[in-house]
């Protein structure tokens, strides 16, 4: 089994994007990836297609139902918050451990590459007591993290990338995208970063065609998955 596991420097860094890229071309070369988002917050139940785990179901050919949805993602919130705080204001108790068995059994049942998505930054809260970097740890899948050219990102992206290295993961890519036109460039920030790391860096700037996209997604598919 192949495996990797999606995180960002924060939100809106562009996850769900790479994410599926990378599963569209692992599809096109013929395997089956299994998409998985444990969980997911910030959606409309009536458009699942839009949403975080329909995008990636989509991106593998595979069809976008409540029931498909159900066996990627375990638990799904409208409430556009953290998942731990949309689940308690919903009502709902999660339970880490439960989560995490979800994840494996679904891991455990294929021999085809797996992408694991987060939800958030590197450490934002699941549950109210393990964050994104506990199902990392548990998962032990390498890491490819996704940065946005923000004032202040330079900061956070060093400081995800030491909090990993720490734990003792393996980030294996660090991907410098441009999620939206008047976003600052990708290319300018990804200059900076290598002065203060020697992870490998993907510049995806803002793609205006399938044709752009796909340049940049098959190299990530090559590097992540061989």
């Amino acid at each position: 089994m192949r495996g990797l596991f999606v995180t960002a420097i924060g939100t809106d860094c562009g996850k769900t994007h790479a994410a599926c890229a990378m599963l569209r071309e692992l599809k096109a070369r013929g395997d089956d990836p299994l998409p998985l988002k444990p969980l997911m917050s910030g959606f409309a139940p009536g458009d699942l297609v839009a949403s975080d785990a329909g995008r990636l179901l989509a991106a593998c050919g595979r069809p976008v139902t409540e029931e498909s949805v159900s066996q990627i993602c375990w638990k799904s919130f409208e409430e556009p918050s953290a998942p731990n705080v949309a689940a308690r204001r919903a009502g709902v108790d999660l339970d880490y451990r439960e989560m995490l068995e979800f994840v494996n059994d679904r891991i455990a049942a294929t021999d085809h590459a797996v992408l694991v998505e987060g939800a958030g930054g590197v450490m934002s809260p699941l549950t109210d007591d393990c964050t994104n970097l506990d199902l990392m740890a548990d998962l032990d899948l390498p890491v490819v993290v996704l940065a946005a050219n923000y004032l202040g990102a330079v900061s956070h992206t060093l400081t995800a990338l030491d909090v990993l290295q720490r734990r003792g993961l393996r980030t294996i890519g660090l991907i410098v995208s441009q999620p939206w036109p008047h976003a600052g460039p990708a290319d300018v920030f990804a200059g900076e970063l290598v002065r203060w790391t020697s992870i490998p860096i993907t510049v995806a700037p803002f793609a205006r065609s399938d044709e752009e996209d796909r340049a940049w997604a098959l190299g990530l598919a090559q590097r992540f998955f061989g």
